[in-house]
């Protein structure tokens, strides 16, 4: 009982700590706040943060690595349901976590680490639809499959960071709708092949005298 106590302890404290920086991350640079000030604004001492990490970087992997690790766990349980179930479910899944996770949802998407941490989730995200992709467009190549999917990412990471930023009056089960939509109709809809990506671009030229 006592071991398990301790256990929770360490946890509420680390979450503490990662919604205390998601939150101060929203009025300034990840690079411009303190372990001083994180703990002021978290109540907790400066012992208690240095227990647990070295500096405020290794505070901002840990939410990383927790918020992929979680999805990557469910994906792992998804892949068992089969398309197109696999599919939506994995999309209101990350919908979900960031909009229930509004703070650390803006730090990862909209600041200085989106840079790092949206490929690294796309990727993961690519790698596991490229089988039900191909479904689809079976003679398209996986190069042609990662511009298709690069093309998606961003627009659906696009969606959710207007969302997180204006919360404005749109229900949020609307927005898990939508993208749902827009992902189905962008995989199946017509079925249009890709390969032509792996042919080279017609000049200016030729396609001038294609349209006279």
């Amino acid at each position: 009982m006592e071991e398990r106590k301790e256990y929770s302890c360490v946890k509420r404290t680390k979450k503490t700590f990662q919604d205390t920086l998601a939150r101060l991350a929203r009025e300034k640079p990840l690079n411009k706040i303190t372990v001083k000030a994180l703990c002021e604004a978290a109540g907790l001492s400066r012992n208690a943060f240095y227990f647990h990490y070295a500096n405020i970087d290794a505070l901002i992997e840990e939410i990383e690595d927790d918020f992929y690790n979680t999805v990557v766990d469910h994906l792992e349980m998804f892949e068992q349901i089969g398309y197109p179930g696999n599919v939506q479910e994995t999309v209101k899944l990350l919908t979900n976590k960031f909009l229930a996770n509004r703070d650390i949802g803006l730090m990862l998407l909209d600041g200085q680490r989106a840079v790092s941490f949206v490929p690294r989730l796309n990727q993961m995200f690519a790698d596991f639809n490229a089988q039900y992709f191909h479904n689809f467009h079976p003679n398209s190549s996986r190069a042609a499959y990662d511009y298709f999917f690069t093309f998606i990412g961003e627009g659906y990471y696009a969606m959710v960071r207007r969302f997180l930023v204006m919360d404005d009056s749109f229900p949020e089960e609307k927005l898990v709708d939508l993208c749902l939509t827009l992902m189905n109709r962008l995989l199946q809809n017509g079925k249009p092949s890709l390969h032509f990506l792996e042919r080279p671009m017609a000049s200016a030229a030729d396609t001038s005298e294609k349209l006279l």
